[in-house]
């Protein structure tokens, strides 16, 4: 496993305790707005930050919990984040432990942002990077496990099987049999054993799992991370998953609309497109997926799985229906 980034240089954080009498400048512009708080003692640029995905927002925000505690140690979703992994979803507050079984103080004492989570976090679990500790890779996934659920618990492992190759569901495996007596274990091996090495995105993952659980009828291949070579050579495309050889499945990432300009997102609408036809003139179907299609409401199917069901229902291309 690499190192974690320093996020708190990528996101230019300053931590007030270490300013100088000289440093004035800092202090006219925390008054002046320029600079907002994330916690009592670290600012950041207020434009750099609002400009960021809530994700990202969120990663300094942890760090910058970190950069302020002497003790505890940063888990959960938000060490995954530090960690660089891509996550389910976005805590409200930076969850941490006190390592070899430390007692937080009364909630009322707790910093704002921060809750801190009761359970034994042996000292050999915890890394410290940059100055700030966080929970080891296998704690983080034992945490989320207990905290989150088992969706959100292959979307951290999944992020991590793509980013280090080197970690696989066989030895995430043999690391967790020491953990067997823990809470959450069974999630988390559950999470294991469903995980894969090649998932695109957080939301990726969670189609693939909603699709697995769903069991459709009809349902006979799963493809993930189909590359389709263009008829030059020199450029492909990848599709998130391939159904029955015919159905190409495309779940739309949450910043794929967010564009610097109108130019950029017209490109990207243009390619959109132009990768779009290249599909249907092959003879394939297409179902553009948004985040949004992948939520039950009031217990009903996502939307995700209905598209899919009817689309099932339709005959595939003569020519694609050996592979269907």
């Amino acid at each position: 496993m690499g190192r974690m980034e320093n996020w708190g240089e990528i996101y230019g954080l300053i931590n007030l305790t270490r300013l100088k009498i000289s440093d004035r400048d800092v202090l006219e512009q925390l008054t002046d707005g320029t600079l907002r708080r994330l916690t009592a003692e670290v600012v950041v640029n207020r434009g750099v930050y609002d400009r960021l995905p809530p994700w990202e927002r969120a990663t300094a925000r942890a760090f910058a919990v970190g950069m302020t505690m002497d003790k505890a140690v940063i888990g959960g979703q938000a060490a995954a984040r530090l960690w660089g992994l891509q996550t389910l979803g976005v805590e409200s507050t930076v969850p941490c432990y006190l390592p070899d079984g430390g007692t937080p103080k009364s909630p009322k004492l707790w910093p704002d942002g921060v809750t801190y989570r009761y359970g034994h976090l042996p000292t050999r679990d915890v890394r410290e990077c940059h100055g700030i500790r966080v929970t080891g890779l296998i704690s983080t996934f034992l945490d989320i496990a207990c905290h989150e659920n088992l969706h959100a618990t292959v979307v951290a492992i999944d992020s991590a099987r793509a980013r280090w190759s080197r970690i696989t569901r066989g030895s995430l495996l043999k690391e967790i049999v020491a953990l067997r007596r823990r809470r959450g274990i069974g999630v988390l091996r559950e999470a294991v054993e469903l995980s894969v090495q090649n998932s695109g995105s957080a939301q990726e993952t969670r189609a693939r799992l909603i699709l697995e659980e769903a069991d459709l009828p009809g349902v006979e291949t799963v493809e993930i991370q189909v590359r389709f070579d263009r008829e030059e050579g020199k450029r492909f495309y990848v599709v998130d998953f391939l159904i029955n050889g015919w159905i190409v499945v495309e779940v739309d990432g949450l910043v794929k609309y967010r564009s610097h300009s109108p130019e950029d997102l017209r490109a990207t609408i243009r390619a959109e497109r132009d990768r779009e036809k290249f599909f249907t003139n092959r003879g394939y179907r297409v179902l553009r997926i948004a985040p949004s299609h992948l939520n039950a409401v009031d217990g009903e199917e996502c939307d995700f799985l209905r598209l899919l069901r009817l689309t099932l229902l339709e005959e595939p291309p003569a020519h694609l229906r050996r592979s269907a």
